[in-house]
């Protein structure tokens, strides 16, 4: 696959190049076949092109169709320099486009988790209020008494928080809750206060610190595998074992 793109990336430079010299070549040979005009020539008075003769037949057999075709060839070698060049250009445009996104909704994430204040952050839900500074665990009243609070540093850690074994876990708990405890639901889908685009703002801020403080085969957030079940080996039968007998 890399052959190839390399391929495709050195053909769509050569072609934008090949169109680049024509053009150049075209340009300068339609911009010079009628001459140079004389300043006798240049000073001449205009005549309204209303009130100019039409082109003979001969003009219109020749000279005009020739430019017309020249500027048709212009236009054409125009799109073969633009169209290659726009392609090669749009694998980055969009990655960078992406990394914008992604890094714009993490600092959006960033600021929910944090105390609401109108003048600063009035989007804060303040996470932090319960789950400590930089969520590193904390403690909140709950039925009259000290409930002790998660961290959410290492909330992808599988273990250290077994429920949570995909973003999909994840995203659950933030939307509903959790009953019995503290964590009230978040999304308006449950009588929540965020909609979707911050609950997925919050979520890829979470992926964002577990990255660097979560192992990757621990990590479930960005490791799919982690925390799933290792096959245990097969049992190798004996000359004295039957076929059909019981464990």
């Amino acid at each position: 696959m890399e052959d190839l793109l390399a391929f495709t990336k050195s053909a769509g430079s050569t072609v934008a190049l090949v169109g680049l010299v024509l053009f150049l070549l075209a340009a300068i040979y339609l911009a010079t076949r009628g001459g140079w005009r004389t300043p006798d020539e240049e000073q001449k008075i205009e005549v309204p092109a209303s009130m100019t003769p039409g082109p003979a037949d001969a003009d219109l057999d020749t000279s005009i169709f020739e430019r017309l075709q020249g500027w048709g060839v212009v236009l054409v070698l125009f799109f073969m320099i633009w169209i290659p060049v726009y392609w090669l250009g749009q694998p980055s445009a969009n990655q960078a486009a992406a990394g914008r996104l992604t890094t714009d909704s993490i600092e959006r994430g960033h600021m929910i988790t944090e105390p609401n204040n109108e003048a600063v952050n009035p989007g804060g839900v303040g996470c932090v209020n319960c789950h400590g500074a930089e969520l590193q665990g904390g403690t909140t009243l709950f039925a009259g008494k000290p409930y002790p609070v998660p961290p959410l540093h290492n909330v992808c850690d599988y273990t250290v928080h077994a429920a949570i074994k995909s973003v999909d876990d994840l995203r659950g708990v933030i939307e509903q809750g959790r009953a019995g405890t503290p964590m009230p639901s978040w999304s308006v889908k449950y009588q929540g206060a965020m909609d979707d685009q911050q609950i997925s703002d919050v979520i890829n801020y979470l992926i964002s610190i577990n990255e660097s403080s979560v192992p990757f085969d621990k990590n479930v957030c960005i490791n799919p595998k982690a925390g799933s079940p290792t096959p245990a080996p097969a049992a190798t039968p004996t000359e004295s074992s039957s076929p059909m007998a019981m464990p």
